[in-house]
């Protein structure tokens, strides 16, 4: 009787607590690489791009560094830039597409995560 009227009373403490501070409505991830692997919006643009037969090169990510640190609770922390080829010419031509996915990456200071911002892809075709 003793434990179940402490074990009761440890509950209702316990869920006295917690918060109720409303969940973020974007995921955030753990790191920029989480980003690239997991973000919402640049997974549907690479499924798109390969569904196309457009293939995956590479991903080039550039930090951006500032001379004071920033005093929003968001702000841009990298871009990354990864690059797509098709070629769109034929067996004998020399004709190759080419897309350009750039990926904005913020970082919340006060919940400590990476955001996935903006995605942007841009095509070109090179003879």
């Amino acid at each position: 009787m003793k434990i179940g009227v402490l074990f009761t009373l440890i509950a209702t403490a316990t869920i006295a607590n917690v918060s109720a501070e409303p969940l973020p409505s974007e995921p955030g991830y753990a790191s920029v690489q989480e980003v690239l692997e997991y973000g919402r919006k640049y997974q549907a643009v690479d499924t798109q791009l390969l569904d196309a037969g457009y293939r995956f090169h590479e991903c080039n990510t550039q930090v951006i560094n500032y001379f004071a640190p920033p005093t929003q609770a968001e702000y841009r922390y990298a871009q990354a830039e990864c690059l797509y080829s098709m070629r769109s010419g034929g067996d004998f031509s020399l004709q190759t597409d080419y897309a350009t996915v750039k990926i904005d990456i913020n970082y919340n200071q006060e919940i400590i995560v990476y955001k996935e911002a903006d995605v942007l892809v841009s095509y070109t075709t090179v003879y």
